[in-house]
């Protein structure tokens, strides 16, 4: 019962600390609830249900805009399932939700490694695009993410990269295991596969790795600033050049175990 109850908190902390990186601050009812989520207490709709109470939807949802697939039109406001129409309660409830549902993920017992798989559980219930690569290039300050274009391509290889390291990580020292986890993640921060929900589902994609190579990646308490720094390094010179997972490795190493 200690060992699983082990588990089950190092599942919530690590939920915690993907969220937390994507700028959440957590309110005590909203971690409370996690917990009961994740000891069975809860069901997932029980969970989201005060969330969704609270936030303010519009009667009907806006149409597809052909030239701006992923706002509600009239606005800067990103479509979603919801049809909240508020910015900082669809924030709020983007981070409730997923909170829940990367908690799941990190539960199942053979959870998928495929990222669209994974992006489609955590962000599935916010967004109706969820798991579908972006059809618009994106941009983050001066950061400028990989062409929309080349994304299927490029999916191939990420994903033979992700298969191999499956099956090989348990043979792996720490240093190897680092340095594969941080390419991973490198690789997947340029293509930048989505319109929203990158950082998580890539932070999810570590956790699974590392647990297939029977490592634990504790990742509480990493300064936002310093995973930032290192997601802007990691970028290449040339837009669809490769990544360079350093920035990365020398900080997954410290934290697997």
């Amino acid at each position: 019962m200690v060992m699983l109850d082990d588990a089950v908190r190092h599942r919530i902390a690590q939920t915690v600390a993907a969220e937390v990186m994507e700028g959440w601050r957590p309110e005590p009812e909203q971690l409370a609830a996690l917990d009961r989520l994740a000891y069975g207490e809860l069901s997932f709709g029980a969970y989201l249900a005060p969330e969704l109470s609270r936030a303010p939807r519009a009667r009907a949802r806006p149409r597809l805009a052909r030239r701006r697939p992923y706002l509600i039109p009239g606005t800067t406001l990103l479509r979603n399932s919801f049809g909240v129409v508020d910015p900082a309660a669809l924030a709020r409830l983007e981070f409730v939700a997923t909170a829940g549902r990367m908690l799941q993920a990190l539960q199942m017992p053979s959870p998928p490694l495929d990222i669209r798989a994974l992006h489609t559980q955590v962000f599935g219930d916010v967004y109706p695009w969820a798991g579908q690569p972006r059809i618009v290039n994106l941009r983050r300050g001066s950061t400028t993410f990989g062409s929309w274009r080349l994304i299927p391509e490029h999916l191939d290889f990420f994903d033979a990269d992700v298969g191999e390291l499956a099956v090989t990580a348990a043979r792996l020292d720490d240093g190897e295991l680092a340095f594969r986890l941080a390419r991973v993640y490198a690789e997947h921060n340029r293509i930048h596969p989505f319109r929203e929900g990158n950082g998580r589902t890539g932070t999810l994609l570590l956790h699974l790795l590392a647990a297939a190579g029977r490592r634990r990646l504790d990742l509480s308490g990493l300064d936002r600033a310093e995973w930032i720094a290192a997601s802007r390094d990691s970028m290449p010179f040339r837009r669809d050049g490769e990544a360079d997972p350093r920035p990365f490795t020398a900080i997954l190493r410290s934290r697997l175990g």
